[in-house]
């Protein structure tokens, strides 16, 4: 039960919770709220205590600090030197994405800053999201070398193929408006008012009857495993190209990368 975790000393994650709502805060501000393993998997195990809770109606998934929802991967750990390791990279990271869809209680993403790769992921797979006036999104992965499989699959039941082609392919952003405009949040709100209007809309959700809401959201997510299946496909070995490692590195560098097509 999620009553059982209120103790847990998370290194990435802070959680609340009142009135039968759950707020999930991705906590690594210093590096924009980047998600790592260990963030996947924390995040993981509140969602499968969450998902077994009755008493809980509702979740809310936000970031830490004023800049950032989360700018996307750790490139610290983006580095692979087998299949195993990539395979077990992509299993851990969609087994979260997996429980967002999954779990019967409705999730809020409050995009409170950047949302960039991974964080423009959240979003797209949450059954709504909210964003602050600040907010920027995007999926630049292409910058690096690197594809977002999983939203190829899941991105197309949110934005047409065209304006997910345009991000995928061009890597450029959008601010709230823009994002509010192609789908990717239901409504944009004042900086300040962020969290208090997904917790008064978490509140209005859970007085609902209960079923009624619980089926909602499992139609909502209808035929995404088959996504998945592609995603545990080829992710591994996308992971592993000789261009996404240049990337990587030029990220770190901070130097134009030099792709090779490998």
């Amino acid at each position: 039960m999620f009553r059982d975790l209120s103790q847990t000393a998370f290194e990435t994650i802070l959680l609340s919770q009142m009135d039968g709502v759950v707020t999930i805060t991705m906590n690594r501000p210093e590096k924009l709220n980047a998600c790592n393993l260990k963030m996947f998997e924390e995040i993981t195990v509140a969602l499968k205590a969450i998902e077994r809770d009755d008493t809980i109606r509702v979740v809310i998934i936000t970031g830490a600090g004023d800049k950032a929802f989360s700018a996307g991967v750790d490139f610290d750990e983006l580095d692979f030197r087998d299949l195993k390791e990539s395979t077990d990279y992509i299993r851990t990271d969609a087994e979260m994405f997996r429980h967002i869809e999954n779990i019967p209680q409705p999730v809020i993403a409050a995009i409170n800053g950047y949302a960039f790769g991974y964080g423009c992921k959240i979003p797209i797979v949450s059954d709504f999201a909210l964003a602050s006036e600040n907010a920027q999104f995007g999926l630049q992965g292409i910058k690096v070398g690197a594809v977002h499989t999983i939203t190829l699959g899941r991105g197309r039941n949110v934005l047409s193929r065209g304006r997910l082609g345009y991000l995928l392919l061009s890597g450029e952003t959008l601010d709230a408006v823009q994002a509010e405009k192609w789908g990717i949040v239901a409504k944009v709100v004042p900086k300040e008012k962020l969290m208090s209007e997904a917790q008064r809309l978490a509140k209005v959700i859970s007085q609902h009857p209960m079923l009624a809401v619980r089926t909602i959201k499992k139609m909502l997510h209808r035929g995404c495993d088959d996504d998945y299946r592609w995603e545990d496909l080829l992710s591994p070995g996308l992971l592993l190209m000789e261009d996404l490692k240049e990337g990587r590195q030029a990220f770190l560098e901070k130097r134009k990368p030099d792709f090779k097509g490998k």
